[in-house]
């Protein structure tokens, strides 16, 4: 696949085990549980997002008790040169957030943001990685690149609404960049996707993830699906978790971006995967 056209996204068996959130659920408090949870929840997002788009489900896990935090990857600025943002360049600076931050961590990777976590994990193996959980993420191991395990139709649904130029992949058709990354309807939410998302440096999904299978093993994993995907389609997902050994997964009837369009869901989601 062409490395230039097929770069950032947001960057199969059936798995047993996973579980179906409803809108309706109550969100449980894990602090009150187990106690204060002795870790630190970090959300990463993914190509095309802003850490922002994290807000809502992040004060769900504040009003637990629950320690969290909040990335912005380089590249949310389009004064910034776009080549300078490589995958290496987008892991170091998530592990120098990271070692700012308590430990142990919780990982919350969405999209390209798995693929900067586990490029993070060879470059900073001094930072205390509990858990990752991959919410429609991709997840690139020994070699691979963040998106070869996605399909020709995956790449067809990004492409409708972003165009290549001058090094950005830039959101050049808005109501087409709607319907791919999203399930949303109604003007108002349709309008928060749109203020939490940007332009995206091209070279950062242009990079080889060297991470083993080994080093990754002793985290403790879980994926959430979002059955409504178009950008990482489900049968994509579900690639992508067997390639890492998952089998705790969870399933949102989202499309791409369930932090903005289904944020209690995904927050009730990530305190149940936090108790693996």
């Amino acid at each position: 696949m062409n490395s230039k056209v097929w770069l950032p996204l947001c960057c199969a068996v059936i798995l047993s085990g996973c579980n179906s959130i409803s809108q309706q659920a109550p969100v449980q408090s894990l602090a009150q549980e187990t106690g204060a949870l002795k870790k630190s929840v970090i959300f990463i997002h993914g190509a095309h997002s802003k850490g922002t788009a994290w807000s809502t489900v992040q004060s769900q896990l504040t009003k637990q008790g629950i320690s969290n935090y909040v990335v912005d990857l380089p590249g949310r600025k389009t004064t910034i040169d776009p080549k300078s943002i490589t995958l290496d360049h987008a892991a170091q600076s998530l592990c120098t957030h990271l070692r700012s931050y308590p430990q142990p961590q919780a990982l919350v990777a969405h999209s390209q943001g798995g693929a900067i976590v586990h490029k993070a994990i060879t470059l900073c193996s001094d930072v205390n990685i509990s858990d990752i959980i991959y919410v429609s993420a991709v997840a690139p191991i020994e070699g691979a690149k963040p998106f070869a395990l996605l399909s020709k139709q995956d790449e067809e649904h990004y492409f409708s609404g972003i165009t290549y130029e001058d090094g950005w992949m830039k959101i050049s058709d808005k109501s087409a960049y709607l319907s791919a990354f999203t399930e949303a309807h109604s003007k108002t939410q349709q309008q928060f996707v749109l203020d939490n998302s940007v332009d995206e440096p091209a070279i950062t999904g242009d990079g080889k993830v060297m991470l083993s299978k080994t080093t990754l093993a002793p985290i403790n994993k879980a994926y959430v699906f979002a059955t409504q995907d178009k950008i990482i389609s489900l049968s994509s997902q579900k690639k992508i978790a067997e390639s890492i050994g998952i089998t705790q997964t969870y399933s949102l009837d989202s499309g791409h971006l369930p932090m903005l369009t289904k944020p209690l869901e995904l927050a009730e989601v990530i305190t149940q995967a936090l108790q693996l």
